[in-house]
C-alpha cells in the first residue's frame, strides 16, 4: 500500500483510466458530487466502478478500492455513502476528521450498511484525514483515546490545512514543511506508530513537479512514513519507487528469511533426535530394572 492515486468521483475518464497506473490503492473522492439532480446517477455509476473493479481478474492489477467521503460536519455525507457502499469498498477516507467521536460515528453507520448489505462485519475500513482545522491539530492526542478496530491508518492533507488558516504556504523556500505543517505531520508518524496503524503521506502540493514529488517520496519515506496520497497519475511511479525496496534491503530480507529457515530447519532435526534419543534412553531404564530384580 505504497501509493494512494486520489480520483474526482464526476470523472469517468479518468476513473476508467486509474486502474492502468500502478497505484496500490485508488481512492475516489466523492467530494465533488453535487447536490443536485445528477447527483444519484453519479453515485451509482461510482458503485459500478467499485463492483467492476472488485475481482482482480477483471483490473489489470489488483489494487484497494477507497472512497473519500464528504466531511460528517456538512450536508450529503450519508446519502452518498450508502449509495458507494453497494460497490463494497475495502475502505473510507474521513477528511476534516474532529475527533475519536467522529470517526466512532462513521464506524457506527459501516456498521449498519454492512448488515444491511451483508457484507462481512469490520470488512470496511477507516482512515481518517486527521489536523485539517486548527482545532483538530490541537487535540490529535484524543484520537488515541478509543481505538477502532475500522482504524488501518492515518493521512493528513497540507493543503486542506493551510487554507482554514489562511495560510498562503505549506512549505519554506527551502522546501521545509512549516511549523503548523510540521506539527501535523510529525502527529500523523506518532499516533500511527504507537497506535500500530499505517501513516500516509500528504500528496505534493505541485503535481506538474515530478522532481519536488519525488523528493517529498523519499522523505516520506526515511521518516517512517509508509506510504503516500498522490494527486496526479504522474505522481504514482515515483512514490512506487521511493517506497520499494532496494536491492540492498532486499538482500538482507532475504538473508534474514534463509537464517530463519535454516534454524527452524535446525530445531526441528534437534526435535526429531531428542524423540529418538528417548525411547532408546527408557528402553536402558527398563533393562537396567530387570538386572536389578534378577540380582534380588
Amino acid at each position: 500500500m505504497r501509493s494512494w492515486l486520489f480520483i474526482e468521483a464526476d470523472s469517468q475518464s479518468k476513473l476508467g483510466k486509474a486502474p492502468l497506473i500502478g497505484a496500490d490503492a485508488i481512492v475516489v473522492d466523492l467530494g465533488c458530487i453535487p447536490a443536485d439532480e445528477g447527483a444519484e446517477a453519479m453515485r451509482e455509476e461510482v458503485a459500478t466502478w467499485l463492483k467492476t473493479h472488485s475481482d482482480p481478474l477483471v483490473a489489470n492489477k489488483a489494487f484497494a478500492r477507497w472512497v473519500r467521503i464528504k466531511p460528517l460536519d456538512g450536508p450529503l455525507w450519508r446519502e452518498d455513502l450508502m449509495a458507494v457502499m453497494e460497490g463494497a469498498p475495502d475502505g473510507v477516507i474521513l477528511p476534516k476528521t474532529g475527533g475519536p467521536q467522529q470517526v466512532r460515528q462513521l464506524a457506527s453507520e459501516l456498521y449498519e450498511i454492512e448488515q444491511k448489505l451483508g457484507l462481512k462485519h469490520n470488512s470496511t475500513k477507516i482512515m481518517p484525514q486527521i489536523g485539517e482545522t486548527p482545532h483538530a491539530a490541537l487535540t490529535l492526542s484524543e484520537l488515541t483515546q478509543d481505538p477502532q478496530p475500522r482504524l488501518t491508518g492515518f493521512t493528513w492533507n497540507a493543503q486542506g490545512l493551510a487554507e482554514r488558516l489562511g495560510a498562503k504556504r505549506t512549505q519554506d523556500e527551502n522546501g521545509r514543511w512549516t511549523d503548523v505543517m510540521r506539527h501535523v505531520r510529525a502527529n500523523v508518524i506518532l499516533l500511527a506508530k504507537s497506535m500500530g496503524v499505517t501513516p500516509i503521506e500528504t500528496p505534493t502540493i505541485d503535481a506538474a513537479d515530478v522532481e519536488r514529488g519525488a523528493l517529498d517520496a523519499r522523505a516520506a519515506r526515511e521518516d517512517g512514513f509508509t506510504g503516500m496520497c498522490a494527486t496526479h497519475p504522474r505522481q504514482v511511479g515515483a512514490i512506487n519507487e521511493a517506497f520499494s525496496l532496494s536491492s540492498c534491503e532486499r538482500a538482507e530480507a532475504d538473508a534474514m528469511i534463509n537464517l530463519f529457515a535454516a534454524e527452524k530447519a535446525a530445531m526441528a532435526a534437534a526435535k526429531e533426535m531428542k524423540a529418538v534419543e528417548m525411547p532408546a534412553a527408557e528402553n536402558e531404564v527398563q533393562s537396567q530394572l530387570q538386572k536389578l530384580r534378577a540380582i534380588g
